[in-house]
């Protein structure tokens, strides 16, 4: 396994990357009431919240896929571009937020944990893409 990642730095990166999607999901299945409160929202956030929740389920289990499978992540370019691309536009739409430049008056909340979070997941991103450019770029 780590051979597939080229080193186990690259393993350990893509397992963080998976885990930090993980507590989202957890959150979003088992918790959406919080992450109601913690966005302002009524009862009636739930269903789009378990929505998006279902975008991180594919990330998460194709990811243990990748994990898992005996070729590794070879191949598999249109994944980890796409968890660059999604990360960045998080990251946007977060520092947007948080400097109050859209969405001035919905009553939610962010902070700089939530830009943290985004900064931690570009990089990632952007790392296990670099370094897994030989195996990802067939």
């Amino acid at each position: 396994m780590i051979e597939n990642f080229n080193n186990i730095y690259l393993l350990i990166l893509f397992v963080l990357f998976l885990m930090l999607f993980g507590v989202y999901l957890v959150r979003i299945v088992f918790a959406p009431e919080g992450l109601a409160k913690e966005f302002n929202a009524d009862k009636s956030a739930i269903l789009p919240l378990r929505y998006v929740g279902t975008f991180a389920a594919g990330i998460i289990f194709l990811g243990v896929y990748i994990l898992f499978r005996p070729d590794g992540p070879a191949g598999t370019w249109a994944y980890f571009n796409l968890l660059f691309i999604v990360s960045i536009f998080q990251l946007l739409y977060d520092l947007l937020f948080y400097f109050k430049i859209i969405d001035k008056d919905i009553g939610a909340k962010n902070s700089m944990i939530d830009i943290g979070v985004s900064i931690f997941a570009v990089c990632v991103s952007a790392i296990l893409i670099w370094g897994l450019s030989d195996k990802i770029y067939l």
